[in-house]
């Protein structure tokens, strides 16, 4: 299903600090439980990943190939709940957590397990802690 044209220029605003976006084709949502607004369904609409500076930190978001590749090796240190989809290129990792406030973005370490995970807050709050790199 195509977007009407508002919802495309509005998910194209709501990115637009994200560096070097990669162009994707348009299919269906990742996490489609989410619903269309979810901030990743909506990027991933648009694009296929991004990398680069995003204020004082390195913010990479993986292409779906890359999320789903990652997937199975990280289940042992982190449980099913987490999903992630990005990283900071140094060993910290980016993802989601569904609880009863809501989604819930975090960051990890690469190399850690479960009472490592530090909840950043929702997708605004997500991102101003990578601008400021205060999310590890």
């Amino acid at each position: 299903m195509v977007e009407p044209l508002a919802a495309r220029l509005r998910a194209m605003n709501e990115f637009e600090e994200i560096p070097n976006k990669k162009p994707g084709e348009e299919t269906s949502d990742n996490w489609p439980e989410l619903g269309a607004s979810f901030p990743l369904n909506a990027f991933y609409r648009q694009f296929d990943g991004a990398e680069g500076w995003l204020g004082e930190s390195y913010f990479t978001m993986w292409s779906r190939k890359e999320i789903s590749e990652f997937r199975d090796p990280n289940l042992e240190a982190y449980p099913e709940r987490y999903s992630f989809f990005g990283s900071d290129g140094g060993g910290t990792q980016f993802g989601f957590i569904v609880t009863s406030e809501g989604v819930q973005f975090c960051s990890a370490p690469d190399i850690g397990a479960e009472e490592d995970v530090r909840v950043l807050g929702d997708w605004k709050e997500f991102i101003s802690s990578i601008k400021t790199c205060d999310y590890i």
